[in-house]
């Protein structure tokens, strides 16, 4: 089990961030190690392991929401902006995620539902990029239909990118996929899309983490050993770590649409052992 634990915490770091759905490749790897769970159990374990992309993600964005936290006491009106924008954007998940985490963790793990979840994301990074700079989108058209190309975000469009952070609790769907493909959508540039998708997880894993813990003390959830938890936690923190600055060089420069194929690949794979279990 330890061993498990660990490769799903090296799995959950990878995969948080890369857009290939990191929910998705968890019940992909649990099915395929043969790691026999009660789901309750897993759903904890699995919050555990969002908690060292937590880490990662405070660790590496420390300046950044140092300035953000303090901005309401200065003088510095982008930074509250970005801040108010990030708790708009953080609404739309906070609320599916305390109203159908748990129907989503019965009904949404099977190989089929997740296969199709792939197809999706890696369609819908096909979209994101499909979107050029200063060009008005059709989301933009549907958001601002008065207003010239957006290169900001609004509240409007804050919105829009969290009920795409909603979505993806759905598992096969990345959240950092859909996240980053809306603010192309929108009209944002890779950096502020990456940078955004980024800081409003934060509030999101933040409250799961909580919320499980508090499940923990309920003890309607129980967690591993202490010795599973924390090696499942320093995994993902590490690897959360690596592939975040990966990402920050690449994607800037490469976009998402190489994603796509992989996604695509493994929609088929995956859709293929439904069918023959």
């Amino acid at each position: 089990m330890l061993y498990h634990a660990f490769t799903l915490g090296i799995l959950q770091g990878l995969t948080e961030f890369l857009p290939v759905s990191s929910s998705g490749h968890l019940v992909l790897a649990e099915q395929l190690l043969g790691i026999h769970v009660d789901p309750q159990s897993m759903q904890g374990l699995n919050i555990m392991l969002h908690a060292g992309t937590l880490l990662a993600l405070l660790m590496v964005y420390f300046q950044t929401w140092l300035q953000l936290l303090i901005s309401p006491f200065q003088k510095d009106k982008a930074n509250k902006k970005t801040l108010v924008l990030l708790i708009i954007a953080t609404i739309p998940a906070g609320v599916a995620g305390v109203f159908l985490e748990d129907a989503i963790a019965v009904h949404f793990q099977s190989l089929l539902s997740i296969g199709l979840a792939f197809l999706v994301t890696g369609l819908i990074l096909l979209l994101g990029e499909c979107c050029k700079e200063g060009n008005k989108t059709l989301l933009q058209k549907i958001l601002h239909p008065r207003t010239p190309a957006a290169k900001h975000l609004t509240a409007r469009s804050a919105v829009a990118i969290g009920c795409a952070q909603a979505l993806a609790l759905i598992p096969g769907l990345s959240r950092s996929g859909l996240t980053i493909s809306a603010g192309r959508m929108i009209g944002l540039d890779r950096k502020q899309a990456l940078d955004f998708s980024f800081l409003m997880v934060v509030p999101v894993i933040g409250g799961a983490t909580l919320l499980t813990l508090i499940d923990v003390v309920h003890r309607t959830i129980e967690l591993p050993s202490l010795q599973i938890t924390t090696a499942a936690v320093s995994a993902s923190f590490v690897s959360s770590v690596l592939c975040i600055m990966f990402l920050r060089r690449y994607i800037v420069h490469r976009g998402l649409v190489v994603f796509a194929p992989y996604l695509i690949a493994l929609s088929v794979l995956t859709i293929f052992l439904s069918v023959i279990q």
